[in-house]
């Protein structure tokens, strides 16, 4: 089976219910900056607003690391040129039991990026059990 050698594994029906109860799937990043003014790469105090990336989230550039990062660091869609909806339907039709290759069909991405998807969510849905 596909998900074996991927080291992903399918669970119940519960998949779901499991990431929208961590937020995975309705992740709202545009209040970012509202959020915090901390560099959360190294925790410098004033951040800064850096343009807009291409897909139009909000970027941002701390002086104290000199990095550059935007407001969806650390979500499902962060380097990602996938649309959110598309996100959604992927991790749906994964837990409804779907096929990789099925998901990719449906959906139009193509089959890597469906597996980095849900592998994606899988790894932030274990690390957010280990933190609970």
């Amino acid at each position: 089976m596909t998900a074996v050698q991927l080291g992903t594994k399918k669970v119940d029906n519960s998949l779901m219910m499991r990431y929208q109860s961590m937020s995975l799937l309705n992740q709202n990043h545009s209040n970012f900056s509202k959020q915090t003014n901390n560099c959360p790469l190294c925790g410098y105090e004033r951040i800064r607003k850096h343009g807009k990336t291409s897909k139009g989230s909000q970027r941002f550039f701390c002086p104290g690391c000199r990095q550059t990062f935007s407001e969806t660091l650390n979500t499902l869609y962060y380097r990602r040129q996938v649309n959110k909806e598309d996100i959604q339907i992927v991790l749906q039709s994964y837990a409804e039991g779907m096929s990789f290759r099925g998901i990719s069909r449906i959906s139009g991405l193509a089959y890597n990026t469906v597996v980095r998807i849900i592998q994606a969510a899988n790894k932030k849905a274990n690390s957010s059990d280990s933190e609970d």
